[in-house]
């Protein structure tokens, strides 16, 4: 009778099977741990973009650029990215972000696109984000401006965003 210890061939054998075994073990853990993550929501939700507000400051010296701000929410698990936002006011509307210079002087910088998080927001203001544009001499409070949003995986949005005036000391 053969000792079935020290044959090699049934050796690999052995040690396949229990390779195999690891191997199975491991895969019916990952699919319990996603099927799990699925189940409570997790996974494969979509990004889901409203606009709350949207509103455009006037600018303090007429016809000069101004900036739109936009309060961006996510309801999805998904992040989602602005990349472009486009107006009727014509050409010259672009992202941009508030950038501080070495002698603390600020400035704005184009961007290329904005992230909104899963289940997150941005709120663009002074001090971040914006949409930079030019402004029309004959803008007055209240007047409705439109623009188109673009995300990566929401697609378009269009909102028409408020005129208003700037409101010194604060971030209108």
């Amino acid at each position: 009778m053969k000792n079935l210890y020290r044959d090699p061939g049934l050796r690999r054998v052995r040690e396949a099977v229990g390779t195999g075994a690891v191997a199975a073990a491991a895969s019916l853990a990952a699919v319990g741990g996603l099927s799990a993550w699925t189940t409570v929501g997790y996974a494969g939700s979509p990004a889901q973009i409203e606009v709350r507000e949207a509103r455009v400051l006037l600018p303090v010296i007429p016809g000069r650029d101004t900036n739109a701000y936009f309060h961006i929410v996510n309801t999805g698990g998904t992040s989602d990215r602005l990349r472009s936002v486009a107006s009727p006011v014509g050409r010259g509307v672009e992202l941009t972000a508030h950038r501080m210079n070495a002698t603390n002087g600020a400035y704005r910088e184009r961007t290329e696109t904005v992230d909104v998080p899963a289940y997150g927001e941005v709120e663009m203001s002074p001090y971040g984000a914006a949409v930079t544009l030019p402004a029309d001499e004959i803008w007055r409070p209240g007047d409705r401006i439109t623009f188109t949003l673009d995300f990566v995986r929401s697609g378009r949005v269009t909102v028409d965003a408020a005129v208003r005036p700037v409101a010194l000391g604060s971030a209108s």
